[in-house]
């Protein structure tokens, strides 16, 4: 039995308009995701996190075109389409878009549950009281069949986290799961994804521009910039090692809380884009690689 629960190699993402020339956004990264593990996927907004993650799901855009050439899941090699589902979730950056605004907590819930099987309304009901009260939602009942208007922003949240997991996946996708929330509602919404994780034993990828968030959470981590993952290695390799330019630009930008401190700009770094555009993934230990102009891996 392999440790790693996904491997993807060379998948790129590129969008098709009508009378344009195709536009590549992902440029043909390697991805693998150790089981049991929560993986940090770190970069600015429009570095290809999201869009690399829609297209593990198969949720990507009609205009969009997928490719690689191997995807493995448990070892197994799988075909992203709606036919080869593959047993993984995603929780959205924001869930009032996600949750449909016309329908109940109870539609939402038990929909998710009998599209695994056939079971009864009333079981699949049972099943998501119970998934309810595993993230910490009180009254689960009273929460059925409530609105998502109805709800806090934390409690949606929750409510999306329920729903991932009565998918039943392997695989869990944390996109962005706290941009919205206030302070002390992240760390609660963080802290539930952590316990569950190890409860669940489930693989997590944790989608952030936040390298605050990912140092509490993860074991490894991947810095993406204009549609290449530029680094990765474990928390402690990337925070006390950093290698590429982008990642130490990134780790600056962290703020301090010193009184008078002023924000870093990662402005001067975005001139230098040829060096991710014609580099090279280069092994500094067995964990940790990094993208180098003009290298080869041999």
């Amino acid at each position: 039995m392999t440790n790693t629960l996904l491997t993807i190699d060379n998948l790129t993402v590129s969008f098709e308009k009508k009378d344009e020339p195709t536009q590549e956004i992902i440029h043909g990264i390697d991805l693998r995701i150790p089981k049991g593990e929560i993986v940090g996927i770190v970069g600015e907004s429009g570095s290809g996190k999201s869009i690399s993650m829609k297209g593990i799901m198969n949720i990507l855009p009609e205009n969009a075109v997928l490719t690689y050439d191997e995807f493995l899941f448990d070892g197994v090699p799988r075909q992203v389409g709606k036919q080869d589902r593959l047993p993984a979730a995603m929780i959205f950056q924001d869930p009032m878009t996600a949750l449909n605004p016309l329908r109940t907590i109870g539609y939402h819930l038990v929909e998710v549950v009998q599209r695994q099987g056939k079971v009864s309304k009333k079981v699949a009901e049972a099943a998501a009281i119970a998934e309810l009260d595993k993230v910490g939602i009180l009254l689960p009942e009273k929460r059925l069949t409530q609105y998502p208007h109805e709800l806090s922003g934390g409690m949606r949240q929750r409510i999306m986290i329920a729903m991932a997991l009565l998918a039943k996946p392997k695989l869990l996708i944390a996109d962005e799961p706290t941009t919205a929330l206030d302070v002390t509602i992240q760390a609660q919404i963080l802290s539930l994804i952590r316990h569950l994780q190890k409860e669940e034993d489930l693989s997590v990828i944790l989608v952030t521009h936040d390298f605050g968030i990912v140092a509490g959470m993860c074991q490894s981590i991947k810095v993406m910039y204009d549609g290449e993952i530029v680094e990765e290695g474990t928390t402690d390799e990337i925070f006390y090692n950093p290698q590429h330019t982008y990642t130490k630009e990134l780790l600056k930008a962290i703020p301090t809380g010193d009184k008078g401190e002023r924000l870093y700009s990662l402005g001067n770094h975005h001139s230098d884009q040829k060096e991710v555009a014609k580099g090279q993934m280069v092994n500094l230990t067995a964990t940790h690689r990094v993208l180098r102009k003009g290298a080869t891996n041999d």
